[in-house]
């Protein structure tokens, strides 16, 4: 079903609605920390571009038995077709997200399934609303998570910038405490924003 649908937009709505005040309780189900990767035309076609990124998995269960699935992949990077930029380059914070959404029937059938890729916030401002509120009633769980080794997630960066311009990366200090202290709704919120065309020249 597409995520665009009457149905679905009703839907992202009403649970949207219920998660704000507290009438829904989501739980996180799969968490991948924030992590780095480079790929290939995905936010800008034809370039490499270099990003941040977290997947996140939530589940609330409705009345009678249904749940309800979002999975929850975002990226925060730059379009660079000559790597990872310099803090004194002019740069573009390039956002992504990739959302999919499952209704399961009490036997674990799935009901209904659809997928969006937001570039911009703007054209999906439904779908980014409810992540909006699935992040914010999942904050505590979020700050109850034990903090993460740093020095791993350094020493990982390391492989992709043998000369160690990418660990002093202003961006790269900002996802480094995001990283240690679990901030994924801080990423998410980054991400949103980056979606709606954040640069600097």
């Amino acid at each position: 079903m597409d995520m665009n649908s009457p149905e679905i937009q009703k839907l992202l709505a009403a649970v949207t609605g219920r998660t704000e005040k507290g009438l829904l309780t989501w739980k996180i189900t799969e968490y991948d920390p924030i992590g780095f990767m480079t790929e290939m035309g995905v936010e800008a076609e034809g370039t490499e571009t270099e990003n941040f990124a977290q997947n996140i998995a939530f589940c609330c269960h409705l009345p009678k038995g249904r749940s309800i699935w979002l999975e929850v992949y975002e990226s925060v990077g730059f379009p660079s077709p000559h790597g990872f930029p310099a803090p004194g380059d002019g740069y573009s914070l390039r956002g992504l997200s990739y959302l999919t959404l499952r209704i399961l029937s009490p036997g674990g059938q799935i009901l209904c399934r659809c997928s969006i890729i937001i570039r911009d916030r703007m054209d999906a401002l439904l779908p980014c609303l409810l992540c909006d509120s699935v992040f914010l009633s999942a904050s505590d769980a979020f700050s109850a998570m034990p903090e993460n080794d740093p020095g791993s997630f350094l020493a990982y960066l390391d492989q992709f910038d043998e000369s160690g311009g990418l660990r002093r990366h202003p961006l790269t200090r900002l996802m480094t405490d995001f990283y240690r202290y679990n901030r994924c709704a801080d990423f998410h919120f980054l991400a949103m924003a980056c979606a709606t065309g954040l640069k600097k020249q």
